[in-house]
């Protein structure tokens, strides 16, 4: 569990650093089976203007060929994000067969798709060979969802200033 907050935490400052570029804050970290970080990523869809930029998938762009390697070889890798991963980003971490996914908060507003799709019997099989770990800490829930108000509060993001034009 330890190693859980470590790499949380890492991902915490990736949200951090999504937010202060006025994009969604939503940070990831890819760990090795040797608790090496090979990716880190953070969400970019504003900043980038880039819909697919999200958190997870810029980690495991990231990590390059180590995620090749993860995949031939069936090496365990986790992912950590701060929020449930969406069904994009979903199909990326099965795709890339990563064997273990622990996110800070689930995503109740109805883009988190990680549980929903697990949920349906086409992919049931791989998502039974994942580890699933969700809001495992209360403290770190607690300073997601301090990223998420600060985002929806700002009123330099992009939505707000969305708002103001129309």
């Amino acid at each position: 569990m330890d190693q859980d907050r470590f790499f949380l935490e890492l991902a915490l400052v990736e949200a951090e650093k999504a937010l202060q570029d006025n994009t969604y804050p939503v940070g990831a970290v890819i760990v090795d089976e040797d608790f090496n970080v090979i990716g880190k990523g953070r969400n970019r869809v504003h900043s980038s203007q880039d819909i697919t930029a999200h958190a997870e998938i810029d980690a495991m762009q990231n990590a390059g060929p180590a995620m090749f390697d993860a995949k031939i070889n069936n090496k365990k890798f986790t992912l950590y994000s701060t929020l449930e991963p969406c069904p994009m980003c979903t199909g990326g971490i099965l795709f890339a067969k990563i064997q273990r996914v622990v996110w800070l908060l689930n995503d109740d507003q109805g883009f988190g798709g990680y549980k929903k799709i697990k949920d349906s019997s086409i992919f049931l099989e791989k998502f039974d060979r994942i580890e699933m770990i969700e809001e495992p800490l209360e403290d770190l829930k607690k300073r997601q969802l301090v990223l998420m108000a600060n985002w929806a509060t700002n009123p330099n993001n992009v939505i707000s200033l969305r708002k103001k034009v129309q």
